[in-house]
């Protein structure tokens, strides 16, 4: 990135296009209201990834019309659907729902720029939009947003992020009238043989085609009546998947800078049976000798393993890296199962207070 200035303000321009995969959004953005494509959405995600952790307002951002098509996969040679998509963007909202009925709808850009002569977009977020994508608590995050680009279905980019939103549990639930009120579906959808067939199977399927999550067949677990009101979806983590994404990133990333600075940090592991994760502290090189070194601000560094061989080297070290992400993503689900175990408890809650309606009911018929 670098910055330019122009008319007081700091614009910074994308030169190498979007570089950043990351996307933090607020949970209230996961469960909003809107009528956007899937190309839109797809749109706000990409540019999201642009926001760090520590900004505390923004930016306006420039990036050429071709590597914008490229991230989105369009056609940069059809100016006419750049810009009606840069118009359609900002016209969208994200209706956040409200206590007492109430209405708030939020538009997410201030400016969608179309530099014709330029062949630039200049993007810039609402000012009133912050409080969803700056300094948050608590997000959702999609750690590659190439998934959500890789999906057909805008219904497939609205379960991902609902189930990332739970990343931390394996299991969600859903109740279908809400569902069908957060994703602006026809009345005829109330029916969940339509919603299944239509909506929820098509976007499991893809995302379990396309993405770095497995989503189960849906379970029911409500009813009123012979109708269908509630179902829960189990999911999980492709561990594997998610390390390669990483350390292919990370590999990218050392082959553009040409620097090994881009592994100080991150986590090693020998092979795939340690469970004793090492922090890289160090790379030396002394002449055509490398070493890698462990350690942190508690520990004095000590030595891993080196070799002669650059090539070998760096293989070695994303290999290990590789074992080291895989091994805390699987510990990760590790965690998961006392929200299990919190969730079975709710269930059980659930079965004994529809037992005991049922038995409340049955009482006063008998008074009656």
């Amino acid at each position: 990135m670098a910055k330019k200035r122009t008319d007081n303000t700091d614009i910074i321009e994308l030169k190498e296009g979007f570089t950043r995969n990351q996307s933090n959004v607020s949970s209230a953005i996961t469960h909003a209201r809107t009528k956007m494509t899937a190309l839109e959405l797809k749109t706000f995600y990409q540019v999201s990834t642009l926001i760090q952790m520590n900004d505390t307002e923004f930016k306006e951002y420039e990036i050429s019309v071709s590597e914008f098509s490229k991230a989105l996969n369009i056609s940069d040679t059809n100016r006419e659907q750049v810009i009606k998509l840069c118009k359609r963007l900002l016209r969208q909202v994200f209706e956040i729902e409200q206590e007492r009925g109430d209405y708030i709808g939020y538009t997410i850009f201030s400016k969608m720029h179309y530099k014709s002569k330029e062949q630039k977009i200049a993007i810039k977020f609402n000012q009133d939009f912050s409080p969803f994508l700056l300094e948050l608590k608590r997000f959702t995050k999609i750690q590659q947003v190439k998934y959500i680009k890789s999906f057909d279905s805008k219904y497939a980019i609205r379960f991902y992020t609902l189930l990332k939103d739970y990343r931390k549990m394996a299991q969600r639930d859903f109740k279908i009238e809400a569902l069908n009120k957060m994703l602006e579906l026809p009345k005829s959808y109330d029916s969940y043989t339509r919603f299944y067939k239509y909506v929820l199977k098509p976007a499991i399927d893809e995302i379990n085609a396309k993405s770095d999550l497995y989503v189960s067949e849906p379970e029911i677990i409500a009813k009123q009546g012979k109708k269908i009101t509630e179902f829960r979806l189990h999911f999980y983590n492709k561990s594997e998947q998610m390390s390669k994404d990483f350390t292919t990133d990370l590999i990218k990333r050392f082959k553009k800078w040409k620097t090994f600075n881009v592994f100080i940090n991150c986590y090693y592991l020998t092979d795939i049976s340690d469970t004793k994760p090492h922090r890289i502290k160090d790379i030396e090189i002394d002449g055509n000798y490398f070493t890698l070194k462990g350690g942190d601000e508690y520990n004095d560094s000590y030595v891993i393993f080196g070799t002669p061989n650059r090539d070998d080297f760096i293989q070695k070290v994303a290999n290990g890296i590789y074992y080291a992400v895989n091994y805390f993503y699987e510990k990760e689900k590790q965690e998961q199962l006392p929200t299990l175990a919190w969730q079975d408890k709710q269930d059980k809650l659930r079965e004994f207070k529809n037992i005991y309606e049922s038995w409340i009911k049955q009482w006063v018929k008998k008074k009656v």
